[in-house]
């Protein structure tokens, strides 16, 4: 058992940083300065616990809570889920295994929902980590194992070294050494191939633990010093510390306990200096064998009081299960510790007869019976109550999105309401337009062409969405209005490509054709010739579709100029209410309508405008 804490920091460290070496001080250097929650100081503090983990450990809980705590309030599921793994982790190296325990299914929950599949291997590692501690390294084995197999269909290098390592450290607890040397080298073997140091560092540390238990100290001192060489040029102090502690272990017993007390004394100042109490009760215990066997009982009785005052003051939670256990086995101990006062008086005094020593022990059995029955209705009582009070929040909690759905689909069918009506105004004065300046007797034929388009466009606002066909259709049909306005001195053309072109992509209604009205009003329409428009369409992802709409006109600075000089007479709504609705449409989506306006120029000369649109696929 004394050896397994060293054993299960280095398979933290493997399962932190295994995937690739990076600069980890750099690392840390953009936490500090980079501030905003976001998604990207997320994954930041979720990768800069990799430079605490083998320095300081004891600063990632912190690390790790800010990191939930921004992950629920972006609701980053990937995020959430990467913290609580490595929390977990956390949980499990302090030995809090209660608090490990609990969080481990919680996180399996969110990587169940999320289909996080290497997440879930770290989670169920997690848990054969907490049974290994509780010294059920069957069970912690059977998880692992199953971990192998699913790594077979779903191959990953980096997850399957972290398995070899704790398949190992498991067999180690139960003294089967040469499969624990088996998959330490397996996990070796893949660090290797991938240049990961840090990895192969770890895999001969733990091999030259591996040879201390076997007696082979001599292996086990070119094992370690090889490590130990590694996590001193890279400032790794709690493996340099746990290096010259196993190799204090070796040198004593081959003789060296000079060179044992040295090493030792090395491990023992960086444990003072991080406050690992947990570590330095060995150490002092052991430092205190190797001074008696020099003889030097002075010494030797200083570290042994050392050890006895650290044992003392800190709790050790190496064989707890949960807190409810501890509890039922404190009150049956009290419960039996009675029964033993008890007998023992009626033994000294014999005054009390056979029936009444009977009836003593029955009543004290009775109570005691009571007494568990009261704690175990209490629990459930307690268990219950926190049950229904979470039941509770949850369905306030659905009542409240519920409610906020509803107001967000008030505010985008008004504001949809309001757009039809702008549309069909300004589609109604291209017609008069023609009417009153060319030739009337057209008007028929493009009311006719008019009708269709309102119709289509009303009956596409109901759905919300529509088809890339029918969008291209009705833009057509609009173009062909509007063409009259510009006295057929407008060419505009469509590219859609055939991945686009399809009746089961769906995207928001009435979206594309605000840019294109803008196009020809700001930027076409004071353009005496050449006027060109062009409208393409592409799939540019299986959820992307890129709206492409480029216009020579006169550009927007020109634009805004004549824009100034008729502010008195009009106001546009257009892009105004096509923006208000992208906020309406974008609120509480993960992947959100994009859009990038470019003024293209050349010498310095407005030479049109492009508006690029990333739409969304519907789903």
């Amino acid at each position: 058992m004394k050896f397994k804490m060293f054993s299960f920091l280095l398979c933290f460290v493997f399962f932190l940083g295994f995937s690739q070496e990076q600069d980890l001080d750099y690392i840390k250097q953009q936490v500090e300065v980079y501030k905003t929650r976001d998604t990207t100081r997320v994954n930041l503090l979720n990768l800069v616990t990799k430079y605490y983990v083998s320095r300081d450990i004891s600063k990632n809980e912190d690390i790790l809570n800010e990191a939930i705590d921004i992950s629920k309030a972006l609701k980053y599921s990937q995020g959430l889920s990467r913290s609580y793994t490595n929390l977990t982790s956390f949980y499990v190296q302090r030995g809090d295994y209660s608090k490990a325990l609990k969080l481990a299914l919680k996180t399996k929950q969110l990587q169940d929902s999320i289909n996080d599949f290497s997440g879930l291997i770290y989670t169920n590692s997690s848990i054969a980590r907490i049974y290994n501690h509780l010294d059920k390294s069957d069970k912690a084995i059977e998880i692992q194992l199953e971990n192998l197999e699913l790594l077979k269909e779903n191959p990953n290098k980096n997850m399957e070294a972290q398995v070899h390592f704790y398949l190992a450290s498991a067999y180690e607890v139960i003294e089967k050494y040469n499969d624990a040397e088996y998959h330490y080298r397996a996990a070796k073997n893949i660090a290797e191939k991938v240049h990961f140091k840090t990895g192969i560092a770890i895999a001969n540390s733990s091999l030259g633990i591996l040879e201390n238990k076997r007696k082979n100290y001599k292996t086990a001192i070119t094992y370690l010093n090889q490590s130990l060489d590694f996590f001193k040029n890279n400032n790794q102090k709690a493996n340099v510390a746990h290096s010259n502690l196993e190799l204090a272990v070796a040198y004593a017993n081959i003789g060296r306990v000079d060179d044992a007390i040295s090493a030792n004394n090395n491990a023992i100042e960086i444990y003072k200096e991080q406050n690992n109490f947990k570590n330095l009760k060995r150490v002092y215990h052991e430092q205190s064998d190797y001074y008696k066997r020099k003889r030097d009982y002075l010494n030797s009785s200083k570290y042994l009081e050392k050890y006895y005052k650290i044992k003392d003051s800190i709790f050790s939670k190496e064989r707890v299960s949960v807190i409810e256990e501890l509890q039922t086995k404190y009150e049956t101990e009290k419960i039996q510790k009675e029964k033993d006062n008890a007998e023992q008086q009626v033994v000294i005094s014999r005054l009390e007869s056979a029936k009444n020593r009977s009836l003593f022990l029955g009543s004290v059995i009775i109570a005691g019976l009571i007494l568990l029955t009261s704690i175990f209705y209490f629990s459930r009582l307690k268990t219950k109550k926190k049950a229904e009070l979470i039941t509770v929040e949850l369905k306030e909690t659905q009542k409240r999105l519920a409610i906020e759905k509803q107001y967000r689909d008030s505010e985008l069918k008004a504001l949809k309401a309001q757009m039809n009506p702008h549309f069909i105004f300004n589609a109604l004065n291209s017609i008069q337009d023609y009417i009153v300046l060319n030739q009337k007797n057209l008007a028929s034929d493009y009311l006719g062409k008019f009708a269709d388009l309102i119709r289509n466009y009303l009956h596409f606002s109901d759905t919300g969405f529509i088809s890339i066909p029918d969008e291209v259709h009705n833009l057509n049909l609009y173009l062909e209005l509007e063409k009259l306005r510009f006295e057929d001195k407008l060419e505009y053309t469509f590219r859609v490509d055939d991945a686009a072109n399809s009746d089961t992509i769906k995207i928001p209604t009435m979206l594309i054709q605000p840019y294109v009205e803008n196009a020809l009003k700001h930027g076409l329409l004071h353009k005496k010739e050449h006027r060109k428009l062009e409208v393409s369409l592409s799939k540019i992802s299986d959820q992307i579709i890129e709206c492409i709409i480029e216009d020579n006109g006169i550009g927007r600075e020109k634009s805004r100029a004549i824009k100034a000089r008729k502010q008195a007479q009009h106001k546009s709504f257009a892009l105004k209410a096509t923006t208000e609705r992208l906020d309406l449409l974008n609120y509480g989506r993960e992947k959100k309508i994009g859009v990038e306006i470019i003024d293209l120029k050349e010498n310095n000369t407005a030479k049109g405008t492009r508006v690029i649109l990333k739409i969304p696929i519907l789903k």
